[in-house]
């Protein structure tokens, strides 16, 4: 059985055997899960690692920390983000053993990075070069987050409406603490059955941000409601065009942004400028809102000007120009002479490298 060092990670983690005071007596039993009352009493004890049964994570974090550290960003919001993503790890695993902390909890971890990647975009930019699923559900927290309050801003939304969509996306898939490891981290995909239980993470969250000192109605909505689409198509309830408030509308179309543009256990990412496409086919076909997809997509290609990508040929090129009539098929340089997507229909940018 792995050992553990005795400290918050240990949150959630289950006992592999029974575990006793050097004069024998029974501290924790053996399948006890382990909350933070338990490491205050093993620290106290000056236990130092202890025996636990293996299970299912989303990773340490470790390796999504190496990649970001080499990334051509500001290393102080680099540093911002990644003391994040370790914080919304262990706040949220916190859920799986008690209650929800209050609302401030989860603001004092999510507001300082939201306002360094904002004004240095180059994090931004470069987190959709990241590679592997490690700790995918934090960082896709962070990350839609961070898009919902750039989306407002670019809405023209006033401060408080902006600082509220942060948090709003911060806290979207919280219910996802809910869903069984098996079911949240299976590598294939789901069944029938599975994928229900899959959707009961929108109630979830629903209901443990209601419980959450500092919640609000709205920001409950936005966790049960992200799924929704406005031809009526989308789940918990089906609600169509005017029953879903802009908010979440603003948030179906970051949530999505951010899982195709990210490596998860049972698929790989694909680009920004497919993804906007895809987003943008998505709008036309009545299923998100048209003036939020318009506004975004504009702005994400213009922030990958410079950037180099992988074309589906495999060739490598760099992002030129954007095109205003279609801005997801730029101008880009291959091997020194320029090349026109929207003239080559067959190809397409599949992926941003570093």
């Amino acid at each position: 059985m792995p050992l553990a060092p005795v400290d918050l990670s240990l949150i959630g983690q289950v006992l592999a055997a029974d575990l006793y005071t050097e004069q024998g007596i029974l501290l924790l039993g053996q399948n006890t899960t382990i909350t933070a009352a338990h490491v205050i009493l093993l620290q106290k004890q000056r236990v130092r690692e202890v025996d636990i049964i293996q299970s299912l994570t989303e990773g340490t974090g470790k390796e999504v920390s190496s990649q970001l550290f080499q990334l051509e960003a500001d290393s102080e919001t680099v540093a911002a983000y990644v003391q994040a993503l370790d914080k919304t790890r262990l706040l949220f695993d916190e859920l799986t053993v008690s209650g929800a902390p209050s609302l401030d909890h989860f603001s004092s971890i999510f507001f300082d990075v939201a306002e360094k990647s904002t004004k240095h975009l180059g994090l931004f930019r470069n987190l959709y070069v990241l590679e592997g699923a490690d700790s995918y559900t934090y960082r896709h927290s962070l990350n839609v987050g961070i898009l919902c309050s750039l989306i407002a801003r670019l809405m023209k939304w006033d401060e408080e409406r902006v600082a509220f969509m942060g948090t709003a996306g911060f806290l979207h898939d919280i219910g996802k603490m809910r869903v069984p490891k098996e079911i949240l981290l299976k590598p294939g995909k789901l069944s029938a059955e599975e994928f229900a239980i899959m959707k009961k993470h929108t109630v979830y969250g629903y209901e443990i941000i209601r419980e959450m000192k500092g919640g609000s109605e709205l920001l409950a909505l936005c966790a049960l409601l992200h799924h929704e689409r406005l031809d009526g198509s989308g789940y918990p309830e089906q609600r169509k065009v005017d029953s879903i408030p802009i908010e979440c509308q603003v948030l179906a179309v970051a949530d999505m942004f951010d899982a195709i543009c990210s490596d998860r256990v049972y698929k790989g990412r694909t680009s920004p400028f497919e993804a906007a496409q895809l987003l943008w086919k998505e709008a036309c076909n009545g299923t998100l809102n048209v003036e939020i997809v318009a506004h975004f997509v504009r702005y994400i290609a213009l922030l990958y000007v410079g950037a180099k990508a992988r074309l589906s040929s495999g060739e490598e090129v760099e992002v030129i120009l954007i095109h205003q009539d279609e801005p997801m098929r730029p101008l880009v340089r291959r091997m020194g002479e320029f090349l026109d997507l929207r003239h080559d229909r067959k190809l397409t940018i599949e992926k941003m490298i570093g």
